[in-house]
């Protein structure tokens, strides 16, 4: 792999992988989603999955032998994702390994002598359904209160965690960020996305606030990335956002509930329940689909529920007659 000599990988290298055939395609493809726009980490999980299947062909454990190089037929498809359950492998990561293996085998369709794709047809195993957790507005404020921001770096996290919340960016998102992205006016954020598109993105109310207020106990930090470890330091990596994010949870009493992928949830429940379209919240979250935002709906619906019985109970308690049949 690449490096600067100093042991750490540039961010613009690409994994490699051998097979045991010696074969270049498995490299290729890898370089083919670097120049498609795929962030580093994609690209290096990608590269686990293809080894993992390399490393079942090669061992024997189809049953039946396989063809020379990539040639497999659908019944080796299907061991592989048994090889998968048999390992133990949780549905996601095992549906998100056959995906992988079925897109490499769409490239190699295009490029190479393979005929057919053998996991064209495959389905992955059932993955269930989970409901994003959420936070209620009361904590959420709670949460965004935390901070002291009597600090350079209580400013800069309350301004971390405001974005967070008000805009429903990802964490890659917001590590990536830099000066250069916010608008003039400071009140809109261009934000590059998953496979590299982007979307524009307001910065509005306390989001825009604690910004203005972070940036205003460093007056020289006007170009590079926006979040710093430190006052004229270098950027905040994602691992260092996400215990800024845990930090602040514990002081709000929510340890153990709360990551940056809650404020995302958050902020999208807390638009749909006050009226926000799905088509709207899908483009500031910067959905593929709208399939990916229509989960928030059940989130809505269990939080409207939850504050009816709430509603209920409390009006029991205080004497009123209950006229719901």
């Amino acid at each position: 792999m690449g490096g600067d000599g100093s042991g750490h990988r540039r961010r613009d290298s690409v994994p490699t992988l051998r097979n045991p055939e010696r074969d270049v395609w498995p490299d290729q493809f890898l370089e083919h989603l670097r120049r498609s726009g795929r962030s580093v980490r994609t690209i290096e999980s990608y590269a686990s999955d293809l080894s993992l299947f390399g490393r079942f062909l090669s061992s024997g454990k189809t049953g039946r032998g396989h063809p020379s190089g990539w040639r497999i037929g659908p019944d080796t498809a299907r061991d592989f994702a048994f090889y998968l359950d048999r390992l133990d492998y949780r549905p996601k990561s095992a549906s998100r390994i056959l995906s992988a293996v079925r897109s490499f085998y769409d490239f190699l369709l295009e490029r190479s002598g393979v005929d057919d794709n053998p996991f064209a047809l495959l389905k992955g195993p059932r993955v269930p359904r989970t409901v994003p957790s959420v936070l209620s507005e009361t904590e959420t404020r709670e949460l965004l209160d935390s901070p002291d921001e009597n600090t350079w770096e209580g400013k800069r996290d309350r301004a971390i965690l405001e974005l967070f919340y008000l805009t429903g960016i990802r964490l890659s998102e917001l590590a990536g960020i830099c000066m250069s992205e916010i608008s003039p006016g400071g009140d809109r954020l261009s934000v590059k996305g998953k496979g590299g598109k982007e979307r524009i993105v307001p910065i509005l109310g306390w989001a825009r606030v604690r910004i203005d207020a972070y940036l205003s106990m460093d007056p020289g930090h006007s170009s590079g990335p926006l979040f710093l470890d430190r006052p004229g330091g270098g950027s905040l990596s994602v691992h260092q956002i996400g215990r800024i994010v845990r930090k602040a949870a514990r002081s709000a009493g929510l340890e153990g509930r709360v990551t940056p992928h809650t404020l995302r949830h958050s902020c999208a429940t807390h638009l749909l329940n006050g009226g926000m379209d799905l088509r709207n919240i899908q483009g500031l979250l910067g959905h593929a689909s709208l399939g990916a935002t229509q989960k928030y709906t059940h989130v809505g619906l269990r939080e409207l529920k939850r504050k009816y019985d709430l509603s209920r109970s409390e009006a029991k308690g205080g004497g009123l007659e209950d006229t719901d049949p």
